[in-house]
């Protein structure tokens, strides 16, 4: 991140925590430049990326201001911190219900995760997909069993690597979609009947998972700026015979919260003190702002507890169900 950068988005923060409320002028130039210890140049570059934001506005020889409609911050929810009991899933009805209306080309599927098909490069993609399959070579038509493709794996570890987490392609397995790697986690550590930690509010696909393989859920509050609540989650472990906690610690849907380094690395050795698995789904994680992905909690596993679920539907499409899962 750039310096300018940075500095814009501690200005951000100010406005969007109610420090600096609508109308009130902003540290000046010179000010800013003396108190902050930054070139005049970098407030310059911070404020115009601050005004293409919408958040402050330029008044010719006042200064600059906070825009009256800048958007203010929001009041957080209240999160309940009471250990829930486990609980039979049946949500199935009602998921496909809601699939079925998405279908309807009159409508906008505002439910639905994906974006207009229009939007998508179809053209390249095509190309793509054709160049593909004129190089493929004939004997992946038989060989290309699980563990999946070599050249893929080795792709994906390379990204892993480029995020800071060195994997091996050998620990690798391409699944059909992100969903059927989260089913076969779920599948290889319980047994019909056993309770597993999700979140609450969860994704309906994980909800319809668990009642699918006749498992019980026990939620977990997710607090829509940090994600998972660990102290009810440390309640739960004690109090239930957790098989499995599985959580979206980067862009959780619906909340859209993203829970930071430490968070994550607490809630591997919350989970490692009761051996209990993580099943991270990590399908949004490509969809990141700024200039790193957030590391997935994955980079704190230490003991092979964390299986982590990826996807290349939300960043390249969500038809060609590319999934892995990186099981340790």
């Amino acid at each position: 991140m750039k310096r300018y950068e940075k500095f814009a988005d501690d200005i951000a923060e100010l406005i969007r925590s109610g420090v600096l409320g609508p109308g009130q002028r902003v540290p000046s130039v010179r000010y800013a430049s003396q108190t902050y210890g930054v070139s005049p140049s970098t407030v310059f570059q911070a404020y115009y990326l601050l005004e293409r934001r919408g958040l402050i506005r330029a008044r010719p020889r006042s200064g600059y201001f906070v825009n009256t409609h800048a958007p203010s911050p929001f009041s957080e929810p209240v999160i309940s911190s009471q250990v829930n009991e486990s609980t039979k899933v049946d949500v199935s009805e009602l998921v496909f219900s809601v699939l079925e209306s998405i279908k309807d080309p009159s409508t906008v599927p505002f439910g639905s995760a994906f974006p207009s098909p229009t939007l998508f490069p179809l053209q390249r993609l095509s190309r793509s997909l054709a160049s593909a399959a004129r190089e493929m070579d004939p004997r992946m038509v038989v060989t290309d069993m699980s563990p999946g493709n070599p050249q893929l794996r080795r792709q994906i570890a390379l990204r892993y690597m480029v995020g800071g987490l060195m994997l091996p392609m050998e620990e690798l397995l391409i699944t059909n979609g992100a969903l059927e790697a989260l089913n076969l986690c779920l599948q290889a550590v319980t047994e019909p009947g056993d309770l597993v930690a999700i979140e609450a509010p969860a994704f309906y696909a994980s909800l319809q998972v668990l009642e699918r393989l006749k498992l019980k859920a026990v939620e977990i509050p997710v607090h829509p700026r940090d994600g998972i609540d660990l102290g009810v989650l440390a309640q739960t472990l004690e109090r239930h015979p957790i098989k499995a906690c599985w959580c979206m610690t980067s862009f959780q849907n619906p909340m859209g919260a993203t829970m930071p380094e430490a968070k994550k690395q607490e809630l591997v050795e919350l989970l490692k003190q009761h051996q209990v698995p993580l099943i991270e789904d990590d399908v949004y994680a490509e969809l990141y702002y700024g200039q790193q992905a957030p590391k997935p909690a994955k980079a704190f596993d230490t003991e092979g507890l964390v299986m982590h679920c990826g996807s290349f539907a939300k960043s390249l499409a969500p038809g060609y169900r590319i999934g892995w899962v990186a099981a340790g």
